[in-house]
């Protein structure tokens, strides 16, 4: 299901929103070395290259995909846009705008709007998409309604690393028995403003666990592609010798020379880039986080009411507790008598 051709108006001035379709295909042929990829763990796991199919078609039926051309005149250039929705997520996906670099002209808003419009028929609650910083695109989302919950920077790992020394604890498969502990994690280490955008998943969880002193206290989750491997890891400051514990993460892995392995640190826990240095690694740029808010939370009148009751009772001064007692057991006496 989808949204055809739509007429917004900005600013008076109207843009012509529409469906991506196959006579659109020169357009995209002549933007193919502009892509602005906003989905960086499928970027680095599935490659850089982008399928004229993968357009046109839904090729895998857990995932919904849209394509949308937007253009306003033969003043600026029209803008593509794709965005997926995993079939039961709370959240949708920006994957790709493009141009790159005609970003900032006036179609930008329309196809944002659009998107989100087609993300809110999916079910979604969110619309994600991971934008670099001093990208033109960053502040045109930002009037258009999207807000940075996190910054974030992606650590390349190209050879395998060996630990150097034994850690306390162990990497192993998580279970149905860690998930309350997973789920205590999270909630510990994550802000409220990010659990917001990306809730825990409501399914099984399938990642690692760092196990310490008979305590969860690291989980990671893998995005695996045949370009690479991705992790965003949950690490607890109380896990002793942190880097050795990052590299024997990264050593469970086969040495394969053109399967990088990637470590997404975020700013609420960039403590770790200090450690991560010490590795063999190269670092990439700094990418803002961004979401819109698809849904907003409102307090029916049953709620306020009810709160408004607790708020405004007073209890009232009562008899003493053994003063009661005795006039109970005089009135339970007359009763049997």
């Amino acid at each position: 299901m989808g949204w055809g051709r739509s007429i917004l108006d900005f600013g008076g001035q109207l843009i012509n929103v529409r469906p991506f379709a196959w006579y659109d295909l020169l357009t995209f042929y002549r933007y193919r070395r502009q892509i602005l990829r906003t989905d960086i763990a499928q970027a680095l796991t599935r490659g850089g290259l982008i399928s004229p199919l993968a357009l046109l078609t839904r090729l895998r039926p857990s995932i919904e995909v849209h394509t949308a051309i937007c253009s306003s005149g033969k003043e600026n250039l029209p803008l593509i846009g794709q965005m997926q929705h995993r079939i039961g997520h709370r959240s949708a996906r920006i994957t790709f705008l493009m141009p790159a670099d005609a970003l900032d002209n006036s179609c930008l808003p329309g196809l944002l709007e659009y998107m989100a419009a087609q993300a809110g028929v999916w079910g979604a609650f969110h619309l994600l998409a991971e934008i670099e910083e001093g990208c033109c695109a960053l502040e045109e989302m930002r009037r258009t309604g999207f807000s940075i919950y996190a910054w974030q920077r992606v650590w390349q790992f190209r050879q395998h690393i060996q630990s150097a020394q034994a850690v306390a604890g162990e990497w192993r498969a998580a279970t149905s028995l860690d998930e309350n502990a997973i789920r205590n994690l999270y909630q510990s280490l994550v802000p409220p403003l990010v659990q917001s955008a990306e809730p825990l998943s409501a399914r099984r969880l399938r990642g690692w666990v760092y196990i310490q002193d008979h305590e969860v206290l690291a989980y990671v989750e893998g995005i695996y592609g045949p370009q690479g491997i991705y992790y965003h890891p949950l690490i607890h400051p109380a896990i002793e010798n942190v880097s050795q514990v990052i590299a024997a993460l990264l050593g469970q892995e086969s040495p394969r020379p053109n399967r990088p392995v990637y470590i997404a640190i975020r700013s609420y826990q960039a403590w770790l880039e200090t450690i991560v240095r010490d590795l063999e690694c190269q670092v990439g740029p700094r990418q803002a986080l961004m979401v819109k808010h698809l849904v907003v939370r409102q307090v029916t009148n049953t709620v306020l009411a009810r709160h408004l009751a607790i708020d405004s009772y007073r209890a009232e001064p009562t008899a003493p507790l053994l003063q009661n007692a005795a006039a109970h057991s005089e009135l339970f006496a007359e009763k049997r008598s």
